[in-house]
């Protein structure tokens, strides 16, 4: 696993919190025994995966447009924030709060849960719709196979804002897209 490289729009970023910001955010966080229980190795695997995971969304961005507010801030950056907009009072690039608390929070489900929900992902997408174990049982209900691929509801709650919602696809051979009657 790589090193954890949290360069505000750098080329080579794979993560938007460092080790110590983490560490500091769990010194403080309750029920993260997870994170505290971890090794060292395991927590900067679980950042990085947790930053890769989040890139996985549908996140609010405009790569097409150069200095639009959605547009990330340099062309060439690894990750999709900061963007044009996410800026702090005095002007600085900044990585915006909800989104460095969701990886956070994502890097801590990964360390809890993560073997359970990956084990949860192959059964549906196996197709497999219903499942006991031991005197337990669990349903999936067909929303659940398009869900997010973040397996913290907290992180999910967090990024909620900056997560596209709408689901049209269009082709054109116009660069900006167009809209003709019906289509939507």
């Amino acid at each position: 696993m790589p090193d954890i490289v949290a360069t505000i729009s750098g080329e080579a970023s794979n993560s938007y919190v460092t080790l110590a910001e983490a560490e500091g955010y769990f010194a403080g966080r309750l029920h993260a025994s997870a994170w505290e229980t971890a090794l060292t190795a395991d927590k900067e695997k679980a950042l990085v995966t947790a930053c890769r995971t989040i890139e996985s969304c549908r996140l609010r961005v405009n790569r097409r447009v150069l200095a639009d507010l959605l547009s990330p801030v340099v062309a060439t950056q690894a990750l999709t924030f900061p963007r044009c907009r996410d800026v702090d009072a005095r002007g600085a690039y900044i990585i915006p709060e909800p989104v460095r608390l969701a990886q956070f929070e994502e890097a801590l489900g990964l360390l809890a849960f993560g073997a359970e929900q990956q084990r949860r992902g192959a059964l549906q997408a196996g197709g497999v719709q219903q499942f006991s174990v031991d005197g337990l049982s669990e349903t999936f209900s067909d929303k659940a196979r398009t869900a997010s691929p973040l397996t913290s509801s907290q992180a999910r709650q967090l990024l909620a804002p900056f997560i596209e919602r709408t689901g049209m696809i269009a082709t054109s051979n116009n660069p900006l897209g167009e809209f003709t009657p019906g289509s939507g």
